[in-house]
């Protein structure tokens, strides 16, 4: 099946349905001397539930980070709203019937036009309600799965709808990963599943009723594919690659006499973490000495749906630059729009949203939140280990205009008595075809240069990797792709910029010697895969990487390339016993 990509990381496992009750509560009779009684039941439920949701947010924090815990603040609010509860204690007079049936009933009715919306701000506020009363109505009736025992090893969650509290609650009972008929990858509940690296597919059309108890199951979160009964070569060539990003695949690094790696003819590679969301691997990656190489800042935005004030932000960036300090911190400006749509930047959805107002676009188009982010990133830059990224630019005038709001923000700051790193370096993210083709022109005012293999290739081939018809197309190691990152590097050597790749590439064991015989300074990636980054650039001489790349780069078909990078890697893994036994 093929669903929407919501946490990467591959899970093997059995599947364990999940059924929620969609019914509303039995509204029964009540008497005029039981009113009283109902109100109290209903306070003791809430109290219950709002007790509950606490202590969620709590070991949310514990397990995934305060930004994350942060979510439930809504849900605490929602289930708190004294208004609501007020006219239930009235329906409940006025009606004479049970707390939890008028409770039902008014819920379903406040949330009438909720379902309706397309829009992803009210369907997030739908999902908050829908959890809040589910706990609520769990308490008034005693009903609902309250147990917290383990599941048995490899339990695969299958459900219509995952709520927040249920991500966290699955993944503490041992859940190697879930899939869902319903949800986005950018709802709260795809962001727990991501800070906890927990492998998630999303919007499997009907998955619920297609999928039993104890059926075989292979969930690729990156892909966004479930697959149901595979057959054994199948589980075999997917055993290699199980697992999301775990504690115990960073502290591998501790293992590696060299960090950051060195060739055995003497070139050292940088490696970089990408990083999504604040969390407890952050300590683990910078005890380590591991820097991050894209920060994406947009988990500010998506785990409240507003924009936070300055002062917030700072908060959030100063504790990211502290933490890897005195390690480099890349912090990436939003890049919203396109899949993470915001009601709040463009009120109508776009018939095309990936060709759209998205990256630098939507800062370029709004000023003052753009100055807003620049000001809380350039006060949080006084460790001098912060560096600036601007996403998705397609024409080297937008690098320019943004430069300029830049320089006005610094000056705003200097005449503020604002401390800030003056010589912040400034860099581009290459991953459109018209910015791989001028590369250079951006590297005459970047001081660095990204490539964003994921985006450069979905333009490259003009394929949408989320539409099943033509998932087919997109293969990362074509021909054309391989070129434009060749000329990218090459470009940007001329006039002594440093280029980093990024994306799903960059972490690709199949891709890594290729990419450093093309020239790439380094290699930013998810944390799971840099112990086995390292350990193959280890064994490698840059003369053998660059003499890979020459040979790939003249294949002139994706068939010729892919069996060139696949009998490298077998060589490569026949050096390196032991390596790739949790990760690929």
């Amino acid at each position: 099946m093929q669903g929407i990509p919501a946490s990467a990381g591959v899970a093997l496992g059995e599947a364990r349905v999940v059924f929620t009750l969609d019914s509303m509560a039995p509204e029964r009779p009540i008497s005029t001397d039981e009113v009283n009684r109902e109100h109290q039941r209903l306070d003791t439920a809430v109290e219950k539930a709002v007790a509950e949701l606490k202590e969620i947010r709590e070991r949310a924090g514990k397990h995934a980070g305060g930004p994350v815990a942060k979510i439930f603040d809504a849900q605490l609010m929602i289930a708190s709203d004294a208004e609501f509860l007020k006219s239930v204690k009235e329906q409940i007079t006025a009606r004479l019937q049970c707390a939890e049936g008028v409770y039902s009933s008014l819920v379903s009715e406040n949330t009438r036009s909720l379902r309706k919306s397309k829009d992803s701000y009210m369907r997030q506020m739908l999902t908050d309600i829908e959890s809040v009363s589910k706990k609520v109505l769990s308490h008034l009736t005693g009903n609902g799965d309250t147990a917290d025992h383990p599941f048995p090893p490899n339990t695969i969650i299958v459900a219509k709808r995952v709520t927040p509290a249920e991500t966290l609650r699955f993944y503490e009972r041992g859940a190697v990963g879930v899939v869902s008929a319903e949800g986005s990858a950018h709802a709260h509940m795809a962001l727990i599943a991501r800070a906890l690296y927990l492998p998630a597919v999303v919007g499997a059309d009907r998955v619920q009723n297609k999928i039993r108890n104890g059926d075989r199951l292979i969930v690729d979160g990156g892909l966004g594919k479930v697959f149901i009964k595979p057959d054994d070569a199948l589980w075999e060539s997917y055993q290699s690659k199980k697992g999301g990003d775990s504690l115990e695949s960073i502290k591998r690094l501790s293992g590696l006499d060299k960090f950051p790696p060195v060739t055995t003819d003497g070139h050292t590679v940088e490696l970089a973490a990408n990083i999504e969301l604040p969390g407890p691997r952050d300590a683990e990656l910078s005890e380590r000495n591991v820097g991050v190489g894209l920060y994406r800042t947009e988990f500010i935005y998506l785990q409240s749906n507003h924009f936070p004030a300055e002062d917030e932000q700072f908060e959030y960036y100063d504790n990211i630059a502290e933490q890897y300090a005195p390690q480099k911190v890349v912090l990436r400006t939003f890049d919203l729009g396109s899949d993470k749509y915001v009601e709040e930047l463009q009120p109508l959805p776009e018939s095309n949203p990936a060709l759209g107002w998205r990256g630098i676009r939507t800062s370029l188009g709004s000023p003052p939140l753009f100055k807003t982010q620049l000001r809380a990133i350039l006060r949080a830059s006084t460790r001098k280990n912060v560096k600036l990224m601007l996403p998705f630019l397609s024409d080297v005038g937008e690098l320019t205009r943004a430069r300029r709001i830049i320089k006005r923000v610094m000056v705003e700051l200097q005449r503020e008595k604002v401390d800030f790193d003056t010589d912040i370096e400034i860099g581009a993210m290459i991953e459109t075809p018209s910015a791989a083709l001028t590369t250079d022109c951006f590297a005459q005012s970047a001081a660095f240069l990204s490539i964003g293999t994921n985006d450069l290739l979905q333009y490259t081939m003009a394929v949408d990797r989320d539409n099943n018809r033509v998932a087919d197309l997109y293969r990362m190691f074509h021909p054309a792709q391989l070129r434009l990152i060749q000329m990218t590097i090459d470009s940007a050597r001329k006039r002594d910029v440093p280029v980093t790749v990024c994306g799903e590439m960059a972490g690709d064991m199949r891709a890594v010697p290729l990419l450093i015989g093309m020239g790439a300074n380094g290699l930013s990636m998810n944390p799971a895969s840099l112990y086995e980054a390292a350990s193959v650039i280890s064994a490698l001489s840059m003369a053998e990487a660059k003499a890979f790349a020459e040979e790939t780069l003249r294949a002139a078909t994706v068939k010729e390339t892919e069996q060139l990078v696949d009998a490298f890697h077998d060589k490569l893994k026949s050096r390196l016993t032991g390596v790739f036994s949790e990760h690929t």
